[in-house]
């Protein structure tokens, strides 16, 4: 018997062309991931962002939900919300929710994974704050050429790498050493990377074994 599912979309309309979030692009994940674990989408919710607190389209697709006995499910985890308090909220509907890219994740990890990402968003941001501030007290002029934005930057990789050193040396005790091992492992885990929502790939692991080494 094929499962209910609603399809939540959200986009950007300043936004969603110049990521991998566009609104084309998560239906086909939503879609795909639909086929391959038997559910019919009974309907789709489209949401274009207006505020960050209130999501219509989210409490519509809840109770479409609720009324048709189905699934949630959403392309990725920062399409839901960007904050822990609106996660939480989700939880607590006891609606059940699907991540596509994250797939085995229940609602308790989904509270988790989201408490760690907007951790790390506070984080990175106090971090480039710190980065500005200590640049305009050595006469930087702040925003020429984009210079100081990618020295913030690459003080925030710098400390996302040292922070994630304990968990590659985990790894590599445990055998797993190759940048593709090392990738579809923190995938699995669901460790969040650098850049918020998004996945590991080998590349991104090599470019942070080689910041540690340097």
């Amino acid at each position: 018997m094929m499962k209910r599912a609603i399809a939540y979309y959200r986009v950007s309309t300043s936004r969603q062309g110049k990521s991998g979030l566009g609104l084309e692009a998560q239906q086909s994940a939503v879609q795909q991931y639909c086929k391959m674990n038997d559910y019919v989408v009974v309907t789709d919710v489209i949401e274009v962002q207006s505020t960050r607190k209130y999501r219509a389209g989210l409490f519509d697709a809840l109770n479409l939900c609720k009324q048709n006995k189905a699934t949630l499910v959403v392309a990725r985890l920062d399409r839901l919300g960007r904050d822990v308090e609106q996660i939480a909220g989700i939880v607590k509907s006891k609606t059940e929710v699907k991540v596509v890219d994250n797939p085995h994740a229940n609602r308790f990890t989904i509270h988790i994974l989201a408490a760690v990402a907007e951790e790390q968003r506070e984080r990175i941001s106090e971090t480039t704050k710190k980065a500005l501030s200590a640049a305009k007290n050595r006469g930087v002029e702040l925003g020429k050429n984009g210079k100081l934005l990618s020295i913030a930057n690459r003080q925030a990789a710098d400390e996302f790498a040292h922070k994630m050193f304990p968990t590659l040396r985990q790894l590599r005790k445990r055998g797993i050493v190759t940048v593709r091992a090392v990738s579809e492992e923190l995938n699995k885990k669901g460790v969040p990377t650098f850049r918020i929502g998004g996945k590991w790939h080998p590349t991104t692991v090599y470019a942070l074994m080689n910041r540690l080494k340097s």
